[in-house]
């Protein structure tokens, strides 16, 4: 990496769109022509502490945080295993993540990655259950080939005041006319984070994280270009931090929490137009948690283990059948394998339960999907279809051993027109599902402040999303604003039952939701001069429970955006303001969880003022104020208070 090409990166985000994105079509398409409402991005992971941070300036993204080594997207506001990530092509979901916020996002490295890529409205034809009103794909930098074999690297240093967070990288590449590879290595410290207003720490949230990866790609012959990735990443006593200090715990953590994950792909580049490109993907991945918890007062330490192993096989031919006609077709295999366990340690006793998923559970998905894009002059025409079929078999000693077989077809369409040269119109409608997963199938036990117990009967939940929306580029002015409506339905809710165990409320879970959301998304930038660029985003969404006559759980108040940037030759500066309205639209759901007030989540702004100093063609400076005002803040429906005023100091030196 040479400054000499560095764009401005502030929070982690390149100011510029990116031209190609391909996570609508699975084929690259021109952003301005693209008929499905999709935002791809530049990243510079380095700049940002973890991934989650990289989507706080998206349209139509929101981010909570339940503790420091979490945080949920909600895309047009559903989160959890209701929105789809695809990692480099390849499903990140497994079949246990849950309904509403995880933490799974921050068990990827953010250095490794270098564009991100947001298709609203869209995805389950695409990529796949899950993707109920979007799908988000990260994307891993790649080293690059080079006529003159040679060595280039980097070393990275943050911190960030009072002890929040120490960090170090290093990378090497190595690159070659036909092979490259590269090799990454960090490791960080997080250390209990303030809030705003009275500057006290809120005790327990630090933690400490590892990350190594490592690729290499080769090109085989004339046609064939072979990639391979490996990659760990792991997170040391995680805490919960409302439950130490709202539900009477001692101790309530992560005590691990890893992803690994290694692929290998073969692209085969043909001459024939049937046969424009052809994908062979082999993929292995496993998510491990490990959690403790024991009360106030309590001899009990109960310890929890789940680990999911997932295989996955990706096959893909992309054909341009004429100079209008392009497609994509393709076949996915994923199986994942559950390990699961619990043990209540009381003094010098160890006694064995029921672990919260059945021990030995499996879940395969088998899909076959065709997409396809007409480019006709004016017009640009997306369609897509896909069907998939899931088996889940859950070995329970405790409710009975259970076979679970459903099948699903999806489909979207859509369409844009150009208006001229800088002005385009979009719409489109697209088919949405989420298969009931491990998680909702076989969970027993303490889940967030509920017990929950198994539900094999479930269908799955799917979703109708129509969008509406008109995009404008030209030198000066770029901007894109659209409206959503999606419809939801057999949405899987927990109901609560009058029974108590173990202290906690019981829900069972059924297929009895039926709900809409609708809003809009706005973003726009204007190019003020040579060097100074203004932005501004900006989005709503609305949800509501039908079934219920009630809000949503956890929809996000309208939020956005506003920053002014300014580089020249060495010098790159923002002042930016993120801001969110009050949230007081609240579900019963909402009223029971102790991470929310029963008034609402209260409506804030921060500005953060970040600077880059470009020393040398080696050495870069930067430093960044966030929370000037020292404002009290929290994103809504998180555990956990936004940092109070700070300043981060980088500095990397690169040859």
């Amino acid at each position: 990496m040479s400054l000499l090409g560095v764009r401005l990166a502030f929070a982690g985000l390149s100011d510029t769109l990116v031209n190609v994105v391909v996570s609508a079509s699975r084929l690259p398409v021109n952003h301005a022509r693209v008929a499905l409402p999709i935002l791809g991005l530049r990243v510079h992971g380095d700049q940002i502490p973890n991934t989650p941070e990289l989507f706080k300036s998206v349209p139509g993204v929101f981010l909570q945080r339940t503790n420091q080594g979490g945080g949920s997207l909600f895309v047009r506001g559903l989160t959890g295993n209701q929105t789809l990530l695809v990692l480099d092509g390849i499903r990140f979901n497994n079949s246990t993540f849950r309904y509403g916020p995880n933490q799974y996002l921050n068990t990827i490295d953010p250095f490794s990655l270098e564009q991100i890529e947001v298709l609203r409205g869209s995805g389950s034809v695409q990529y796949g259950s899950d993707a109920l009103t979007g799908a988000v794909q990260l994307m891993s930098t790649k080293p690059q080939f080079s006529a003159l074999a040679h060595w280039t690297g980097q070393v990275f240093l943050r911190g960030i005041s009072q002890g929040m967070e120490t960090s170090a990288l290093s990378k090497i590449n190595y690159q070659r006319a036909r092979s490259s590879f590269s090799i990454l290595a960090a490791r960080k410290k997080f250390g209990d984070i303030t809030r705003g207003g009275d500057g006290v720490f809120q005790r327990p949230t630090g933690y400490d994280e590892q990350n190594l990866t490592a690729q290499y790609r080769q090109k085989i012959g004339k046609h064939i270009l072979w990639e391979n990735l490996i990659q760990q990443n792991s997170q040391d006593h995680v805490p919960v931090y409302h439950k130490v200090q709202l539900e009477n715990y001692t101790v309530n953590e992560m005590t691990w929490q890893a992803y690994r994950r290694a692929y290998s792909r073969l692209i085969y580049q043909g001459e024939h137009p049937w046969i424009d490109q052809v994908e062979l993907t082999a993929s292995i991945q496993q998510s491990m948690e490990k959690r403790s918890m024991q009360k106030n007062g309590s001899l009990t330490l109960r310890n929890e283990d789940d680990q999911v192993r997932t295989l996955g096989i990706i096959g893909q031919v992309k054909s341009r059948l004429n100079d209008s006609w392009s497609s994509s077709h393709g076949i996915e295999y994923y199986a994942d394998g559950i390990t699961s366990s619990r043990m209540d340690q009381i003094n010098t006793s160890n006694i064995p339960l029921r672990g919260l998923y059945p021990n030995g559970s499996t879940y395969a998905t088998t899909s076959a999907f065709s997409l396809h894009e007409w480019n006709l002059q004016k017009w640009q025409v997306h369609a897509g279809l896909r069907y998939q079929q899931t088996q889940a078999f859950l070995p329970d000693t405790t409710v009975g051993n259970a076979i679970v077989s459903q099948g699903a077809w999806v489909y979207d369409l859509g369409t844009s027109l150009a208006l001229g040269q800088n002005v385009t119109l979009f719409a489109s409608i697209a088919s949405g599902f989420r298969a009931p997963n491990l998680d909702d199938l076989g969970s027993l036990g303490v889940v967030d402040f509920r017990y929950e117990l198994p539900a094999y009967g479930l269908k799955p939940e799917s979703s109708i999303t129509k969008n509406l929306g008109i995009r404008v580029h030209t030198n000066k002015w770029n901007s894109e604003f659209s409206v959503f409506h999606t419809e939801l339905s057999q949405l899987i809710s927990r109901i609560k039952t009058s029974q108590v165990i173990q202290g906690y409320p019981v829900y069972r879970k059924e297929n009895v939701g039926q709900a809409f959301l609708a809003g809009f998304e706005w973003m726009n930038k204007v190019y003020l001069g040579q060097n100074l660029t203004l932005s501004n985003q900006l989005s709503y969404t609305f949800g509501e429970q039908i079934s219920q006559a009630e809000p949503m759980r956890r929809i996000p108040p309208l939020f956005g955006q506003m920053d002014l940037k300014y580089h020249h030759r060495k010098v790159q500066m923002a002042g930016i303001c993120l801001f969110a309205a009050r949230q007081d639209r609240l579900s019963a759901g909402d009223l029971a969880d102790n991470r929310m007030k029963p008034t609402g989540t209260a409506g804030w702004a921060i500005f953060n003022l970040q600077a880059i100093y470009n020393y040398s063609p080696h050495i870069r400076f930067g430093m960044q104020g966030e929370n000037l005002g020292n404002v009290p803040y929290r994103m809504h429906g998180s555990g956990v208070d936004g940092m109070g005023r700070n300043v981060q100091i980088q500095l990397s030196y690169l040859w």
